[in-house]
Parts: structure tokens; sequence; C-alpha cells
């Protein structure tokens, strides 16, 4: 498994947490808290955890192509749900 995070400075983390599940929930199996989403997207998977400054993302992908399409899929969302909002979404290696 391939790993990477990504710290993304925002005070609206836990309504984008709950956005993103809420959407991808239609298709795919997720887990909602107030401070935490999981989604599972079959051979990847994505935690998103809600701090009061800063959102965290934490993706697994089976291969480095998978990880790097998740990035972009997980990041693309992302800035949709922020609307107004521009996100610094910078994803970083990560142990697996």
């Amino acid at each position: 498994m391939f790993r990477s995070t990504s710290h993304v400075r925002t005070e609206s983390a836990a309504r984008y947490v709950n956005r993103l599940c809420k959407h991808w929930g239609h298709k795919f199996e997720v887990e909602l808290t107030p401070e935490r989403g999981f989604i599972d997207f079959g051979d990847s998977n994505c935690e998103l955890l809600a701090h009061p400054d800063h959102g965290l993302m934490i993706l697994n992908s089976p291969d480095e192509d998978s990880l790097a399409h998740m990035q972009n899929v997980v990041a693309d969302h992302l800035q949709r749900m922020a609307n107004s909002e521009s996100l610094e979404i910078a994803w970083q290696p990560a142990e697996s």
C-alpha cells in the first residue's frame, strides 16, 4: 500500500469532511462522525480528519499510479466543496 497525506489550512474542515462524505456516500461506503470521515473507494481509501484550523487527509492506494490519480480526484473534489475558499492542497509521501 502506498500512502500520502495533506494538511489543508481551513477553519471549515468539519464542514468539508461532511460534504465530501455525503457526496461520495452515494457511490462508496463511507463512515462519518463530526470530526472524522472515511471513504472506501475500493482499492483506495481516504481518511479525513477535521481540526479547528486545518483538515488532514490520509490517502492509501495499492500502487503509485493509483495514488497519484486519487490525489487529484480527492483534491479536485475538496476544492469544489470549498466553493469560494481557495485551498492549498499539497500531498506528501507517508509511511504506510
